[in-house]
C-alpha cells in the first residue's frame, strides 16, 4: 500500500532577479505560467493535499492556483525552511511523506517525481532528495558524498573548499521526506533568524536518518529559474522535449531549435514542421500536413494533406486538402472546407468556404459565405464594414469574382453569376447574371 503523500510548493520567492512587476512564479514558459508545470507534476502523483506558500503581495498567485492547491502565507522572508514551517501546523497528526519542491522547477518531469517515490520507499529513507551531474556547478549546492557513496552533507557555493567546489553532483531542490522527521527537524531550527531546508536534511543526518540521493540522468530537471536569461533557456528546454516528443509520434522537424509548440498541441502522423514555425493555443493538426517556415497557427484546426506557407491561421479551421500563403492570414473562426486554396497575402476573416473555393492573393474576404468551387480574383475586397457595423456577405455556387472587384455588405450574389474586373457591387446580383461597372450593373449584350 502506497504511502500517503502531501505536497509543498514553494512560490514565495520575489521578482528581483527577474526585474519584474509579475510575480516570478506567473512568468510564461513555453506557453504556461512557471507554477502551472509544479502544479501539474505534483498532481501525477495524487497527493492527498497540495500546499503552495505564498509571499506578500501574492494575490496573483493565489488566484492562479485557483482549487488545484492550498495557499499558505510565509509574511516574513526567512529561508526555505521557515516556509515549509508555517504549512506544518497543517500537517498535525500525519504519518506519511512530505514532497517538497521550488515553483519555478519547470523542467523537473512528473516521472521523476514518481520515480524518487518509489526510490524513496524502496530505501526506506528518512529524506530522499533529487541530484543531478552538471558541467558547470557554479552556484549550487554541492552533494558530498561518504562512506559507501553516502550522503554526508550539502555545501553550499559559498562554503565549500576549492576541492568542494569542483563537485559535479548538485542538488536539485526537490526533497521528500518522512513528515516526522520534517517535523523535528524544521522545530529544531525555528529559532534561527533564517533556515534553509538544507539545513533540515542536515539536522536528520545528525540524528542517524537514512538520507538517500536520486541522481537524474537529464541534468536539466536540476535547472531553477531567477532570471530572464534561465528563463528563456526553460523555454527552449520544454520546447525541445515537446518536439521529441512529437518525433517519437512520427512528426518531422526540419530545425527543432527554432520551433515552438504548445502543450496542448496535437499533430498527426508524417506531417513535417520546418523551422521558425509557431504551434500555439490547442492547435490540432492532422496527418501529412506541411507547415512551412515562419508559418503561425493558435488554436488552429488542420484536416489531412494540408499546406501552410508562412502564414498565420488563427482560431479557426482549415478543411483536408487546403493550402494556404505565403503569407495568408485566417482568422475570426473562420472554416475553409475541403481543398479551398488561399493565395498570397490575402485574408479571410470570421467567413465559411466551401469545398474547391479559391481566394486570389491580395483579396480580403470578410464575414461572408461562400459557397462551392467560387472563384475569388486576385485583389477583390469584401466591404463588410460601413464605419458602425459588420454586414455579412452571401456569394452563390461556381460565382466568378473578377480581379480587384468589390463587394459592399450586405450582399448576396446568386449561383454562377460573374462579377467583371474591378466592378463595385452595392446590390444583389441574380443567378447566372454577369454585372460589370461602377456601381455593378448587369452586362448588356449588344
Amino acid at each position: 500500500m502506497a504511502v500517503p503523500t502531501i505536497a509543498i510548493i514553494l512560490a514565495a520567492g520575489e521578482s528581483t532577479r527577474m526585474n519584474s512587476k509579475l510575480p516570478k512564479v506567473l512568468h510564461p514558459v513555453a506557453g504556461r505560467p512557471m507554477i502551472d508545470y509544479a502544479l501539474q507534476n505534483v498532481a501525477a502523483l495524487s497527493p492527498a493535499k497540495t500546499y503552495v506558500v505564498v509571499g506578500n503581495g501574492s494575490k496573483e498567485v493565489i488566484s492562479a492556483i485557483g482549487k488545484k492547491a492550498v495557499p499558505v502565507l510565509q509574511s516574513k522572508r526567512r529561508g526555505t525552511g521557515h516556509a515549509v514551517l508555517q504549512v506544518m501546523p497543517k500537517l498535525k497528526g500525519f504519518q506519511g511523506d512530505v514532497l517538497i519542491l521550488y515553483a519555478d522547477a519547470c523542467l523537473v518531469r512528473s516521472q521523476t517525481l514518481k520515480a524518487l517515490r518509489q526510490f524513496h520507499a524502496y530505501q526506506d529513507a528518512t529524506a530522499t532528495l533529487m541530484t543531478a551531474k552538471v558541467e558547470d556547478p557554479f552556484g549550487y549546492g554541492r552533494i558530498v558524498r561518504g562512506k559507501d557513496d553516502a550522503v554526508e552533507r550539502i555545501v553550499e557555493e559559498n562554503e565549500a573548499t576549492p576541492e568542494e567546489q569542483h563537485i559535479q553532483e548538485v542538488n536539485g531542490g526537490v526533497y521528500l521526506f518522512k513528515a516526522s522527521a520534517l517535523a523535528e527537524a524544521l522545530l529544531a531550527d525555528k529559532g534561527k533568524k533564517e533556515f534553509y531546508l538544507t539545513d533540515c536534511i542536515q539536522r536528520v543526518l545528525s540524528q542517524g536518518g537514512k538520507v538517500q540521493a536520486l541522481l537524474v540522468p537529464d541534468s536539466t530537471e536540476a535547472l531553477g529559474v531567477n532570471n530572464r536569461k534561465l528563463l528563456a533557456q526553460a523555454h527552449r528546454l520544454l520546447n525541445l522535449r515537446r518536439v521529441a516528443d512529437h518525433q517519437r509520434d512520427g512528426v518531422t522537424f526540419l530545425d527543432p531549435g527554432s520551433v515552438e509548440i504548445s502543450p496542448w498541441a496535437v499533430i498527426g502522423h508524417d506531417t513535417v514542421v520546418e523551422g521558425n514555425v509557431k504551434l500555439l493555443g490547442a492547435t490540432l493538426i492532422g496527418e501529412d500536413c506541411r507547415i512551412e517556415s515562419g508559418s503561425v497557427l493558435d488554436s488552429a484546426q488542420l484536416g489531412r494533406g494540408v499546406v501552410v506557407k508562412s502564414s498565420r491561421i488563427v482560431e479557426s479551421r482549415l478543411g483536408d486538402g487546403c493550402d494556404a500563403g505565403p503569407y495568408a492570414h485566417i482568422r475570426g473562426g473562420s472554416v475553409l472546407d475541403k481543398y479551398v486554396h488561399v493565395g498570397t497575402n490575402a485574408e479571410i476573416k470570421s467567413s465559411k468556404l466551401a469545398s474547391g473555393s479559391k481566394v486570389g492573393h491580395f483579396s480580403y474576404v470578410g464575414d461572408a459565405t461562400l459557397g462551392k468551387d467560387v472563384n475569388v480574383g486576385a485583389g477583390c475586397v469584401f466591404a463588410n464594414y460601413d464605419g458602425k457595423d459588420k454586414h455579412k456577405s452571401v456569394v452563390g455556387d461556381k460565382v466568378f469574382l473578377g480581379s480587384n472587384s468589390t463587394l459592399v455588405a450586405p450582399v448576396t450574389i446568386g449561383a454562377k453569376a460573374v462579377i467583371g474586373a474591378g466592378a463595385v457591387v452595392t446590390k444583389n446580383v441574380p443567378a447566372g447574371v454577369t454585372v460589370v461597372g461602377v456601381p455593378a450593373k448587369p452586362l448588356k449584350i449588344k
